[in-house]
């Protein structure tokens, strides 16, 4: 999506925040029923019915399974791995929610370890810690059950551990929110990534569970990888391991948590926030972005002939504003790796906004709006940061 940005420090690291070469492999394959949707639905192949469409969906903690591991080795912190597992969950929840599926989901687990490095003990906090999170939706109002799933023992191919799930659900296609119902108009409400809802035990950094591999490296420095060599790839150019300035326990003056644990944050789910908002507001939610892989750009995948202006943002968190700073990322990449404050976003008509940011508050979850749709040639964000006036084009 963005040749200029790609050559930066996240592509040199052997990853990419705009998955170009994935978006290439898929080019051609069935989009499902709503092409514009932010998951596949699928005809309900299940039972036949022909009002139901079925959607199965499958993400991860992704590298920050990477970070539990050296905080939990210096530590003994077990208490990381239940954030690892729900962040493999969320993931997936939350994209779930951009299409209205609320609950009824199916969900199984699949964990890959390096048996020599990870003993069973770890493997019992991550189910645990699935079942704890399941249990604690299903008290909201969000149907979520654990069906099982696979552990398997692959040290040849996984240097410590990786957390991924599956999800599947039905929805009645009266129901999809369709992006293609995106439109010149619409305002945009930004769901703040930081903070501390009424359902959250602890302050939340926002960091999420996407641009890990950046912000570990970015953030600690030698030392993390002189004990916990096995934690990165060792065929990464030198310049771009644990190049930052801080040890895991170090403490960051902000927040006054350690930087390990400000980066090991769990992702924040909005499913009962999205629950309420959906139940109040039928049918006046155009489209909803989980801005994940690609971070303030992500919506440019759902949108034809339409210009995204968000010039309102929420205050950079000290998490990226940290990461910023050790790394020195130029802004314009930030936004394109990390959620940077919001990491939900609702298009709506101008008179539905104030109603989801006053069931948001009801949450203790800050919301605003954060920007607005024009008409414009093919597909464009513009973001008008305190950091500057970045523009990303869909062609880039």
């Amino acid at each position: 999506m963005m040749n200029d940005l790609e050559a930066g420090k996240y592509s040199k690291r052997g990853v990419s925040s705009s998955k170009r070469e994935v978006h290439d492999a898929l080019e051609g394959l069935s989009r499902g029923l709503y092409p514009k949707a932010f998951c596949k639905v699928i005809p309900d192949v299940l039972t036949g019915e022909r009002d139901y469409g079925l959607v199965m969906h499958a993400d991860g903690a992704g590298t920050k399974s990477s970070l539990a591991y050296s905080y939990w080795k210096k530590t003994g912190d077990t208490g990381v791995w239940e954030g690892i597992a729900q962040d493999a969950i969320v993931m997936n929840l939350d994209d779930l929610l951009c299409v209205g599926i609320t609950g009824n989901i199916l969900l199984s687990s699949t964990i890959g370890r390096n048996k020599r490095l990870v003993p069973g003990e770890v493997i019992k906090a991550i189910i645990q810690g699935s079942m704890r999170f399941c249990e604690k939706m299903k008290a909201m109002g969000i149907s979520l059950d654990l069906t099982g799933g696979e552990t398997a023992d692959v040290g040849d191919l996984v240097r410590t551990v990786i957390v991924d799930s599956t999800v599947c659900a039905r929805i009645h296609r009266d129901k999809v929110i369709d992006n293609a119902s995106i439109r010149e108009g619409d305002l945009i409400v930004g769901l703040a990534s930081f903070g501390k809802t009424s359902y959250e035990d602890a302050y939340n950094s926002g960091i999420g569970s996407n641009g890990l591999t950046s912000a570990r490296h970015d953030v600690f420095d030698k030392r993390v990888a002189r004990m916990f060599p096995e934690s990165y790839d060792e065929g990464m150019p030198g310049d771009m391991a644990y190049c930052g300035t801080h040890d895991l326990t170090d403490i960051e003056p902000e927040t006054g948590l350690t930087y390990g644990k400000l980066v090991l944050s769990p992702t924040r789910t909005y499913a009962p926030v999205i629950r309420a908002i959906l139940e109040s507001c039928p049918g006046r939610v155009h489209g909803m972005v989980h801005c994940t892989g690609g971070g303030q750009t992500k919506v440019l995948h759902f949108i034809d002939d339409l210009h995204v202006i968000k010039d309102n943002l929420f205050p950079a968190p000290a998490v990226f504003r940290r990461i910023q700073e050790t790394s020195g990322t130029l802004w314009k990449e930030m936004y394109t790796v990390f959620n940077m404050g919001h990491r939900m976003e609702l298009y709506v008509p101008p008179e539905t906004a104030p109603v989801i940011c006053s069931i948001a508050s009801g949450f203790n979850l800050e919301a605003k709006v954060i920007g607005r749709v024009e008409a414009g040639k093919g597909r464009r964000v513009t973001i008008d940061s305190p950091y500057g006036t970045f523009t990303y084009d869909k062609n880039e």
